[in-house]
């Protein structure tokens, strides 16, 4: 029976929460083959089902994709991503997490990856206590992982203050996106095929040489 549990494959959601604001113009080919390649690489792990949401944010906040099946899932373009406006970060978070409640997917561990530029300046709904409260409260429930990535010098501090583990923060090179969502597929794979249930250290599951040529960054304790 141990063995089958060992064997069985995990049921994982996967959030990712994708800045669109206007800053990202000057990125927006690295920034669509990178999504694309994440895509690709979470589909090649046979060890896990994975259900996948998107949501895309600048001023306002959009839903693309909400918790489907990996193989539904539309690859990213100049159409359907199109940088403008400011950063709704806040609610962006936010409603996701009550979005996913709302829909109570069927799964052993959810991985909320959020990946943004800049700082929070235009949400309407939900404030920054307000974001790290339910963060430290999914959390506590036990398969809830998060995982921030920032792109200033602050990302370190920006990720902490939402109540995300700091060695579930990086910063990424803005000249290295698809490296950089590449190495977060093989760090999301790695956990959602494991038996645990959730991360607090997410980052230690690639190599310092695999970090570097991604260009993501930790901060040193």
């Amino acid at each position: 029976m141990s063995q089958n549990h060992r064997e069985r494959k995990q049921d994982v959601l996967v959030n990712v929460i994708l800045d669109k604001s206007g800053s990202m113009a000057s990125k927006t080919t690295d920034v669509i083959g990178g999504f694309n390649a994440y895509i690709a690489g979470l589909g090649q792990e046979d060890r896990v089902n994975y259900l996948f949401s998107l949501t895309l944010f600048d001023t306002q906040v959009a839903y693309r994709h909400v918790a489907i099946p990996l193989s539904e899932v539309k690859k990213l373009d100049s159409k359907s991503y199109r940088p403008e406006g400011n950063t709704a970060l806040n609610d962006a978070i936010g409603i996701t997490v009550r979005k996913v409640e709302a829909d109570q997917p069927k799964v052993d561990k959810v991985v909320t990856v959020i990946m943004t530029d800049g700082e929070e300046n235009s949400s309407r709904e939900w404030t920054h206590d307000a974001v790290r409260g339910l963060i430290e409260q999914k959390e506590k429930e036990g398969n809830w992982t998060f995982v921030f990535l920032g792109a200033g010098l602050d990302a370190w501090h920006q990720g902490k203050s939402y109540g995300v583990q700091l060695a579930n923060v990086a910063q990424y090179s803005a000249d290295q996106y698809r490296d950089a969502f590449a190495a977060m597929a093989d760090g999301t794979n790695a956990l959602s095929s494991s038996p645990k249930p959730q991360s607090l250290s997410f980052f230690t599951s690639l190599s310092e040489e695999a970090m570097r040529k991604a260009g993501l960054r930790q901060q040193k304790s």
